[in-house]
């Protein structure tokens, strides 16, 4: 052994103790600087989620510095706040301080638009089933997601745990296909406290709508191609078609496919169709009447042949889908057919869908789908009336009893006997709400567009 490793170095003893003082230093600052770091993320984006990338954030009420990052960082094309006002932002965590209070907030509509995004204000928070979305709402809420034009969208509300909540579960079910379970559990899981039954149980019997199988797929393709070029999923082909609607060949293709009842040709037609008028309407209540005159119609054609018969059909078509509404009603257990045809006329909420509601009221027997969770025929019409006509017909608490759901049937047989002309059969109605929309399109204001009361 020779000299040095009999007599270390002194120092190599005091590099060692700086090396350890070094890094029991930089942990310190690290394990000090996570609470600040995570505090100043939390006051400019509070309970922030990537719903899906590059689509859907979600967020609590953000500050000019959460907006930057969302708009800079994330990308985001669309800003849509939940909130009754137009929010006077936050500045950064200092600014304000620092300023003395002086420097006056800007709103979030003129913030938002000067980023050069755009900003949507749909107002949520007096609905009587709060925190379910008013009719007009859960009606655009599709054609808001559904256009990448406006991707990624970012919503908020307030805390981002109840109305935020409400609109990423419905993103949930319709565009990720989750079971309600999941998407149950993860709205809970942003502090959202005591649950709402109304909205809950709006949640749990929500369908979301049909996607063509594979083979199905395939002959749209195959049929559409000539008209409208090769589209990479049922998604594009809808928004291509729906596009093109002004074009004859592609009206007269529509017509065609009804008429020869082409594989999915009712639940095209019905994502296509959003006014009474429509060009279409009369072909697709025909050959929706014709589906649901066959015996071996199968349930996803059946549903959506009684929606489109319950928005556009004939009056004597829609006494017909009344007529196997309440025959089906008096079966001891409820059938598929039966499943779909109410699947079919509680898939919207717009006022002219009153008069199949009323027809369920007294349908008793639970509803037989994955993850309805003994929710009854009954308690949906009830949870789907409260909805369209805005009217509180469950109590308050989070865990109604057997008696409450009765008491509320009972408020909702008052409301349907006090209004028997909005429990008539008739054509669509689009619902008007408590919104309406106000959009200026200057150049300046880069598409912002804001909803008020």
């Amino acid at each position: 052994m020779n000299q040095t490793d009999q007599n270390p170095s002194p120092t190599s003893g005091r590099s060692r103790k700086w090396t350890r003082r070094t890094v029991l230093i930089a942990a310190t600052v690290v394990v000090a600087a996570w609470p600040v770091y995570h505090f100043y993320w939390r006051y400019h984006v509070k309970r922030f989620q990537v719903v899906r990338e590059g689509v859907f954030y979600r967020v609590a009420q953000p500050t000019e510095v959460g907006l930057r990052y969302l708009v800079e960082e994330r990308g985001v094309r669309t800003v849509l706040s939940l909130r009754l006002e137009d929010e006077h932002l936050r500045p950064g965590l200092l600014d304000h301080v620092l300023d003395g209070g002086e420097t006056e907030r800007t709103a979030e509509s003129q913030f938002v638009s000067d980023l050069g995004v755009q900003y949507l204000q749909w107002p949520m928070g007096r609905e009587a089933c709060w925190p379910w979305m008013t009719p007009w709402q859960f009606e655009e809420f599709f054609r808001l997601v559904d256009n990448p034009d406006n991707w990624p969208v970012a919503i908020h509300c307030v805390g981002g745990r109840h109305r935020t909540g409400t609109l990423s579960a419905l993103f949930r079910l319709e565009y990720d296909r989750w079971p309600v379970e999941r998407v149950l559990a993860e709205m809970y899981s942003f502090q959202f406290g005591p649950r709402v039954p109304l909205q809950e149980f709006n949640l749990r019997t929500y369908v979301p709508r049909p996607h063509p199988s594979d083979e199905q797929w395939r002959e749209m393709q195959h049929a559409w191609a000539p008209l409208v070029g090769e589209q990479p999923d049922y998604e594009a082909l809808v928004r291509i078609v729906a596009a093109q609607r002004t074009e004859p060949a592609v009206e007269t293709a529509l017509r065609t496919m009804l008429k020869q009842d082409h594989p999915f040709a009712l639940p095209l037609a019905q994502r296509l169709m959003t006014k009474a008028d429509d060009p279409l309407a009369d072909a697709a209540s025909t050959a929706a009447s014709q589906c649901l005159a066959r015996k071996d119609a199968g349930d996803r054609e059946v549903a959506m042949a009684a929606a489109l018969i319950a928005d556009f059909g004939s009056p004597e078509n829609q006494q017909e889908l009344m007529r196997q509404l309440e025959s089906g009603s008096r079966d001891a257990t409820p059938s598929p057919r039966y499943d779909a045809l109410v699947t079919g006329v509680a898939n919207r909420y717009t006022p002219n869908r009153i008069a199949f509601l009323q027809a369920l009221i007294d349908d008793e027997r639970p509803i037989p789908r994955p993850g309805a969770d003994g929710c009854r025929y009954c308690d949906l019409a009830v949870v789907h009336l409260a909805a369209i006509v805005d009217q509180r017909l469950l109590p308050g608490g989070s865990d109604p009893r057997h008696d409450d759901w009765d008491r509320g049937r009972g408020l909702a047989r008052q409301w349907l006997t006090a209004h028997a002309d909005a429990a008539r059969l008739c054509r669509l109605q689009p619902p008007a709400g408590h919104t309406q929309l106000h959009a200026d399109s200057s150049p300046t204001s880069a598409r912002a567009a804001t909803l008020r009361r």
